[in-house]
């Protein structure tokens, strides 16, 4: 049985470009459904004022996260029984599947309102994937690692998260460029989910060539009592929602709800799309920067100046944003406003792994981290959307990730102060027998 440290360098390339490009499928689904929601809106639901059926976009794309626990639930232990492969093949199996599916769904004004229902039954579809797929193939990686590179190696997954965000947004480019508006709305929507079957055989293809994690091997030989008594599990999973607050709604925030509300300032949709591209483009060095930072300074310590960093950087930037300033400090504000985020995106996951045992880390982390997503991640563009509606302030969106922001330096801070306590070694038996008897 192999240790992390002795594993080749070319094994570790391949397994985390394994677990990477699973995780790209699942965001790039999700992502072309952020890009596509005002084309969707009017595909789905025709007969709502434009207000409406942009709320009711945002309601379906969040009905996926509802059902992340749910999937949590099934792929958590299933990682933790059978193995962390077996999870990640069948979570891509079924995402590939599902979002195949949306793209031959008949429209509303087809078959009336069997279309929207059958939507929201293929978007929970996708959730009960992507509820096992991002912890497990995290975990997949992090098992895998030597410990003084599991922080870099780990961001590799959040790298695939925001490469299927990048192909999600050129692919929507692409067809809003070359196609007219009425050929989006006819059939053009398709194009971008059917693209998940084949981008789901390459994930599927890679998954299949890798065995097992060797710290997964190492428990699964070991007696389960070991692991078992943990007195302060429930410590550590409120840390790691903590920490996944800044994470979930800076990640869905920036990256999809900003096309949305950018292209509300009156930027075109190819405009708005080719912004958020280039700050996309921008993030995947950056989350790989994050998660070298953490291998260095320190989990609890990288978070915590990064959700500082948020906090005093959120209101200005989406003060000049809503002013619809020139297209250049557009792109400015953006890239500056998800920067913060995608570098803290780097950090989070492997404090999510470490935090947990290893033998109840697949249903641990997965159903604590898929929990936090269903609450903030598929609510976060709908608020924010809503706090416009209902303010008519533009700046109002800051808000909510101010609170992500405020939430997550909490549960930095505690992370800080725990691991100094941990540092500190406890008094030997002699030093206590001096005191006693001093």
């Amino acid at each position: 049985m192999a240790h992390p440290a002795d594993i080749p360098a070319g094994t570790l390339r391949r397994t985390t470009l394994a677990a990477a490009v699973g995780n790209t499928v699942e965001t790039y689904d999700y992502a072309v459904y952020g890009f596509l929601a005002t084309v969707l809106a009017k595909v789905f639901f025709p007969a709502s004022s434009p207000t409406t059926a942009l709320l009711s976009s945002f309601a379906v794309f969040g009905s996926a996260f509802l059902a992340r626990p749910a999937g949590s639930l099934v792929f958590g232990p299933l990682a933790d029984r059978l193995g962390r492969r077996p999870a990640l093949v069948a979570s891509l199996l079924l995402m590939a599947t599902v979002s195949t599916l949306i793209g031959v769904l008949p429209s509303t004004a087809t078959i009336g309102i069997a279309a929207p229902v059958l939507l929201v039954l293929l978007r929970f579809a996708q959730g009960l994937a992507a509820g096992g797929e991002f912890t497990t193939a995290i975990i997949y990686v992090a098992e895998f690692a030597p410990p003084h590179r599991r922080g870099a190696l780990s961001s590799r997954v959040q790298v695939g998260s925001l490469a299927g965000l990048l192909i999600g947004a050129v692919v929507v480019l692409f067809l809003n460029a070359e196609l007219t508006r009425e050929q989006m709305l006819a059939w053009g929507w398709r194009v971008p989910f059917l693209l998940a079957l084949p981008l789901g055989a390459i994930g599927l293809y890679l998954r299949s060539r890798f065995g097992e994690t060797p710290e997964f091997l190492a428990a699964r030989s070991e007696t389960s009592a070991q692991d078992a008594n943990v007195n302060d599990l429930w410590a550590r999973v409120l840390l790691l929602v903590g920490v996944s607050v800044l994470h979930v709604i800076g990640f869905y925030m920036t990256y999809t709800y900003v096309q949305s509300y950018l292209i509300q300032l009156g930027l075109s949709p190819f405009t708005a799309t080719s912004v958020i591209a280039f700050a996309l483009l921008i993030g995947l060095f950056l989350v790989i920067a994050g998660g070298r930072v953490s291998d260095r300074k320190g989990r609890p310590t990288a978070l915590l100046a990064t959700s500082l960093t948020v906090l005093m950087i959120t209101y200005p930037l989406f003060a000049v944003l809503s002013t619809a300033p020139s297209l250049w400090l557009v792109i400015l504000c953006t890239v500056l406003l998800s920067a913060g985020p995608a570098f803290y995106s780097g950090i989070a996951p492997i404090t999510y792994v470490q935090l947990i045992p290893v033998r109840m880390r697949g249903r641990t982390v997965s159903v604590s981290y898929n929990i936090a997503v269903a609450a903030l991640g598929g609510s976060a563009v709908f608020i924010c959307q809503a706090l416009i509606e209902l303010t008519g302030d533009k700046r109002s969106p800051a808000y909510l990730l101010l609170a992500a922001a405020a939430a997550s330096a909490i549960a930095a801070f505690a992370l800080t102060r725990r691991a100094t306590q941990h540092a500190q070694p406890s008094p030997s038996p002699v030093s206590l027998s001096a005191k006693a008897g001093s």
